[in-house]
């Protein structure tokens, strides 16, 4: 994980955060009871709207067990988040961005600075782009130096066909779920894409430390988080400029 040098992961302004609702966005399986965790992949929408076929399945041995159902909330974020605007604590997205093209991605995050009442805090979690083709380009280096004889392109092959077997491109309803990624992030575009919709105190934050006290119970992978907060006076004036941007 790259931090910048200047980086400060907490602000006397901002030490606590709003009393209202968690939300955890495309939870998957990670679902703490306090905190209202919404899904709308397949599967969450299949164990939720449909669980005697849900469970048929997993009794036939086509799908395997899972952790959702009723008690997961079902919303495409496609669409505006059924909270009214000012009134959530925090909102926590472990790695849901990449799922969205850029210019959705976009409106979700100007979606979630409507919903967060001031003070309150979005976290999202999303892999590392540069850590991916860093990793690339190493393997690429280390081929490179070699004489043509001993060189191996399958090492690369590999590499690329991860990303586009396993990350990029549609896979078959029951492999995938039909998930697949539309963008790679990185702190740069998060951080202006924060900053740009009206968030404050921006930063690229560590495993686990966060303005919100138990982060722990939704965060589970350690690649680039970004956190940031609506600001304390209530700006419907930088939520306007948002809109525009």
């Amino acid at each position: 994980m790259v931090l910048e040098p200047s980086v400060k992961f907490w602000s006397e302004t901002f030490t606590t955060i709003p009393n209202g609702p968690k939300v955890n966005l495309g939870s998957g399986p990670v679902q703490p009871d306090d905190w209202i965790n919404i899904d709308n992949s397949h599967r969450a929408w299949l164990a939720s709207r449909l669980p005697l076929l849900d469970k048929a399945l997993v009794g036939l041995g086509l799908l395997p067990r899972t952790e959702f159902g009723q008690q997961v909330k079902i919303h495409d974020l496609n669409w505006p988040l059924p909270f009214a605007t000012d009134s959530v604590s925090c909102i926590y997205a472990g790695e849901v961005w990449e799922h969205f093209e850029y210019p959705d991605a976009a409106r979700l995050t100007r979606e979630c600075f409507r919903a967060l009442a001031p003070g309150g805090v979005l976290r999202i979690c999303v892999p590392d782009g540069p850590d991916f083709w860093r990793k690339y380009l190493a393997l690429y280096e280390e081929q490179v130096k070699r004489p043509r004889a001993k060189r191996s392109a399958k090492v690369l092959r590999d590499h690329v066909k991860m990303y586009f077997d396993d990350i990029a491109t549609r896979r078959i309803w029951l492999g995938s779920m039909g998930h697949k990624h539309k963008w790679q992030f990185d702190q740069v575009q998060l951080i202006e894409l924060f900053e740009c919709v009206g968030f404050v105190a921006v930063d690229r934050m560590p495993f686990h430390q966060s303005r919100i006290p138990d982060v722990a119970r939704v965060e589970r992978s350690d690649f680039c988080i970004i956190e940031g907060v609506k600001p304390l006076a209530s700006s419907q004036a930088s939520f306007t400029q948002s809109r525009r941007w």
